[in-house]
C-alpha cells in the first residue's frame, strides 16, 4: 500500500511542510529562551512566539483532518488513521525520556529511579493522560522534573479529533451554516462572555481546551468554505480583511483576540497554496511533528549538561541541529512506516469538492 500523498508528499502540492516546519521551530525557539530563565518572545501581549505556532498547528489540523473526515465519514478508520499518526512517535519519545534520557540525568540512583512510580505513570500520556514528570530529572530547570514540556496539548489535540467526529456523527458538518453558528457561539462564549482576556489580566488561567478548540475548528470553517478564498485574488481580499479587522482589535488592545481573527486564515491559506520553491521544502520529509516532540527534551539536556559555558545562540542552534536529526529519523523510520498502515478509503468516497475518488489511504 503506497502511503497517501497528502501524508507523505504533501510538499509537492502545497506549502504545508514548510508551515508547519516554521510553527514547531518557534516552539523550539520559544522553550529555549523559558529554558535558559529568559522571557519568551511574545506575538502581541497576550500570546508567546511557541503558543503562536501551537495556534498555528491547531488551525492547519483542523483544516486537514475536516477533509480526511469528509472524504471518509467512517469512525473506526478516522481514529486508526488519528492514532497512526500520534501513537507511534509519541511512544518513541516518551521510552527515550523515561528509559533513557532519564536514567542519564536523573539525581536518583538508577534502581531508585526504576523503581520510582513517576517513571512508569508517565506512560499515561499515551493514553492522552498526561503525567509530565520524571523524579530527579533537570532538578535546576526553570521547568523542574518535567523533560518534556510539550506533550499535554496532545491530548487537547485529540479532543478537537473527537469533538469532530461527534459532529461528524450526529450530521452537523453536512450543515456548514449549522457550524459556523456552534463556532460563533463558542466564540462569543470565549473572547467577550468569558472575557479571556480580561482573565487573564486579573490573574486568572487560559481555558487552552475551548481556546485551542476555536482555533480548530476555525480550520474546519475554512475546509467547509473554502470557495470564499479558493483562487488568488479571493484569498488576497481575505487577507486584506482578516488584517484590518486584526489591525483594528490590535488598536483597541484585543490583542488575543486580534490573534484568532487572523492566524487561521493566513495559516490555512497559505499553506494551501502553492509556491514553486515553498512547496518542495518537505522533500526530506514532515519533520515538524519530530521537531515539537523532541525540542523540549533536547534543550533540557543540553543547557543541563553546559549550562553557562555554551552561550545562548550556540546553544540554540546546536539545540535545533539534533532535533532536526532526531525528527528526521523519526519521520522516515517511525512516522512514515506508520502511515503506511492507515486503512484506504473506500472506493466511491468522495473528495472535498464532491468528486469520486479512487481508493487510497486516508489524508492527515
Amino acid at each position: 500500500m503506497k502511503p497517501d500523498n497528502s501524508e507523505v508528499i504533501s510538499h509537492r502540492a502545497n506549502n504545508f511542510d514548510f508551515v508547519r516546519f516554521i510553527a514547531a521551530t518557534s516552539v523550539l525557539i520559544s522553550h529555549h529562551f523559558a529554558l535558559s530563565g529568559l522571557p519568551e518572545p511574545l506575538v502581541l501581549s497576550y500570546q508567546t512566539l511557541g503558543g503562536f505556532g501551537v495556534f498555528v498547528f491547531f488551525s492547519i489540523s483542523g483544516y486537514l483532518v475536516a477533509q480526511s473526515w469528509e472524504r471518509d465519514p467512517n469512525l473506526l478508520r478516522f481514529v486508526h488513521r488519528r492514532l497512526l499518526r500520534i501513537w507511534p512517535g509519541l511512544l518513541v519519545v516518551l521510552m527515550l525520556c523515561a528509559w533513557v534520557l532519564g536514567p542519564l540525568v536523573t539525581t536518583l540512583p538508577v534502581r531508585e529511579y526504576f523503581s520510582d512510580k513517576l517513571t512508569w505513570t508517565y506512560f499515561s500520556t499515551f493514553l492522552f493522560q498526561v503525567q509530565p514528570f520524571l523524579q530527579g530529572v533537570f532538578p535546576d530547570s526553570p521547568v523542574a522534573y518535567i523533560p518534556n514540556g510539550v506533550l499535554w496539548t496532545i491530548p487537547l489535540e485529540v479532543h478537537c479529533y473527537a469533538y469532530l467526529a461527534i459532529l461528524g456523527l450526529l450530521g452537523v458538518l453536512k450543515f456548514r451554516w449549522v457550524l459556523l453558528a456552534l463556532f460563533t457561539s463558542l466564540s462569543l462564549y470565549y473572547y467577550v462572555f468569558h472575557g479571556a482576556e480580561a482573565v487573564w489580566n486579573a490573574g486568572g488561567g487560559r481555558l487552552h481546551e475551548v481556546e485551542f478548540a476555536t482555533f480548530f475548528f476555525a480550520g474546519v470553517l475554512l475546509h467547509h468554505f473554502r470557495e470564499i478564498w479558493s483562487t488568488p485574488h479571493r484569498t488576497a481580499l481575505c487577507w486584506l480583511v482578516v488584517g484590518i479587522a486584526a489591525a483594528a482589535l490590535v488598536n483597541a488592545d484585543h490583542q488575543l483576540i486580534a490573534a484568532f481573527v487572523i492566524t487561521p486564515m493566513l495559516s490555512v491559506t497559505f499553506g494551501a497554496s502553492s509556491l514553486p520553491v515553498v512547496r518542495r521544502f518537505g522533500r526530506f520529509g514532515d519533520l515538524s511533528y519530530g521537531i515539537y516532540i523532541y525540542a523540549f527534551p533536547v534543550q533540557q539536556t543540553i543547557i543541563w549538561a553546559l549550562g553557562d559555558r555554551l552561550p545562548f545562540v550556540p546553544s540554540l542552534l546546536l539545540a535545533l541541529a539534533i532535533t532536526l536529526l532526531l525528527a528526521y529519523f523519526s519521520w522516515h523510520y517511525i512516522e512514515k512506516p506508520a502511515l503506511r498502515l492507515k486503512p484506504s478509503t473506500p472506493k466511491g468516497a468522495r473528495g472535498p469538492q464532491g468528486e469520486v475518488r479512487r481508493p487510497q489511504p486516508a489524508s492527515t
